[in-house]
């Protein structure tokens, strides 16, 4: 699967960037399923990352009971100890020609995220990547720890 990056204005010129005012991010749209639907939600692909992390407002409109969670929490770097919830749900991601879904037991964190986390553990252990820098996309290939399905879709008939 090749996802493109997405291009974020800066409010000034980059100096590491040559001056650039834009910087680059891969992002993966990550449908998230739990027992009152599902949602689509910008997950930033982060390998310095423990755990697939998400915020605890979509748990809660997703109807997902953390009441009785396991506990987990990360230390960003220079800040404060974030604690999280785990919950198993269901995730999907898909370019339109291929689309894998897995159950996963990712982290719903009470901050406000921009972008889910899209960390080691029960994401990007389970898939080969590639950060295509000159050509601002990522190419993901599920890997022999995937334990979901992968499914392509067919193309139009010529």
């Amino acid at each position: 699967m090749i996802f493109p990056f997405l291009p974020l204005p800066t409010k000034g010129p980059i100096p590491s960037l040559g001056g650039a005012r834009v910087r680059y991010r891969p992002i993966v749209s990550t449908r998230v399923f739990g027992p009152l639907g599902s949602r689509l939600f910008d997950g930033c692909l982060d390998s310095a990352s423990d755990d697939t992390i998400f915020p605890l407002s979509l748990a809660r409109r997703l109807g997902i009971d953390l009441t009785q969670a396991p506990q987990g929490e990360a230390q960003p770097v220079g800040g404060m100890i974030v604690a999280y919830s785990y919950a198993v749900v269901t995730l999907r991601i898909s370019d339109g020609i291929e689309t894998c879904e897995w159950k996963a037991m990712v982290g719903f964190a009470d901050l406000p995220l921009r972008w889910a986390l899209l960390g080691n553990a029960c994401f990007l252990d389970y898939f080969d990547t590639e950060l295509r820098g000159s050509r601002r996309e990522v190419f993901i290939t599920p890997n022999t720890l995937f334990p979901g399905q992968r499914t392509f879709h067919a193309g139009p008939t010529p």
